[in-house]
């Protein structure tokens, strides 16, 4: 909160700020680098909450997360190809990984997989890390939204790493909600500041390798918290960054586009395209991503077979309805156009 004046006003004053166009939805030069502040803010939390010896097993997190930080920043200022930031996501997940000991080893008998072999669960945690911090980059595209959900995934690992003895991850959980909650205050509709890929990205890759962590929670005390499926409550939390990724490259492919083209096709852009503003389009999405959360935890007796399948065919299926009400009210618009150019011929 007392950074992000300083930070706003900086970056006003060198007129580093994001302009709009027609691939974006803003239409306000803003400063996008607010993800300083919230990298600030983490960090600063942290020093003070944390001991120096817990730190220092977290070094690769941290060191990884840095780097994600640097990256952020040098795409905000010039924008980096895609492959390149890649390559530097797929380091800082192999610090994570291979270094840090941050492991998915199985999938909780999800289709059958108990425990993944030798070498194979290195891999699949990199690739989920990476996956994901990709994922939550691409979600940010409205005010307030990206920053809400991430308020929400830190929240609930806050609360269950500090219910279940993890208290460093917990230190960590609730240092990034508190640093997101100071950049809401000024990235709600309308926003005075943007978090940029300088925040989402390192965003997302703190809360992916959180993830990491929250799967490896053992089972015994998973369960006393009532969370004997944790894979499901993973995929409920995260259930709109995954969705919409799916959902934009599908379209993408369909279009014979890149998947990694930008567009204007995401979840958020229908509801604005319905007639919602920023507000209340984040409020609707992080409401239904909090109500995903709560099924998911309330029914874990239904096991992840049933509550995975559940959740992520809803999500679907509520995008399905959204794009036909869309698809309707253009076909309207387009149809009253049509109209009123027939009746423009005949009064010439």
């Amino acid at each position: 909160m007392i950074l992000m004046p300083i930070v706003i006003k900086l970056f006003r004053s060198i007129d580093l700020l994001d302009i709009p166009d027609k691939r974006k939805i803003h239409s306000v030069s803003t400063p996008s680098l607010g993800g300083i502040a919230i990298f600030c803010g983490i960090i600063f939390s942290l020093l003070i909450s944390a001991s120096f010896a817990g730190l220092a097993a977290q070094k690769y997190f941290l060191g990884a997360t840095l780097m994600i930080f640097i990256l952020g920043v040098r795409d905000d200022l010039s924008s980096l190809m895609a492959k390149h930031k890649l390559v530097i996501q797929i380091f800082a997940a192999v610090l994570v990984v291979y270094f840090g000991g941050w492991k998915i080893n199985g999938l909780n008998g999800l289709f059958g997989v108990e425990s993944f072999p030798y070498g194979l669960n290195e891999i699949f945690t990199i690739f989920v890390i990476v996956v994901m911090t990709n994922a939550f980059n691409l979600i940010d595209g409205i005010d307030g939204l990206a920053g809400s959900i991430a308020l929400l995934i830190t929240l609930f690992f806050g609360w269950y790493f500090y219910n279940t003895d993890h208290l460093l991850s917990a230190v960590i959980s609730l240092s990034i909600a508190g640093a997101v909650l100071g950049f809401l205050l000024f990235n709600w509709f309308p926003s005075k500041v943007f978090m940029g890929d300088t925040g989402s990205m390192m965003l997302g890759f703190m809360i992916s390798t959180l993830l990491v962590q929250f799967l490896a929670v053992p089972y015994e005390l998973a369960a006393s918290l009532n969370v004997s499926s944790p894979v499901s409550v993973g995929i409920a939390l995260l259930i709109l960054p995954v969705y919409d990724t799916l959902r934009v490259f599908c379209i993408r492919f369909y279009q014979g586009k890149s998947p990694l083209a930008p567009d204007r096709n995401h979840i958020h852009h229908t509801l604005l395209k319905l007639g919602m503003n920023h507000g209340q389009s984040t409020i609707i999405l992080i409401l239904y991503n909090t109500i995903a959360l709560l099924v998911s935890i309330g029914f874990q007796h239904l096991g992840d077979m049933v509550l995975i399948p559940s959740i992520f065919f809803t999500t679907v299926a509520i995008g399905f309805v959204l794009d036909y009400k869309l698809m309707k009210k253009e076909a309207a618009r387009t149809a009253r156009l049509v109209s009123s150019n027939v009746e423009m011929s005949k009064s010439a």
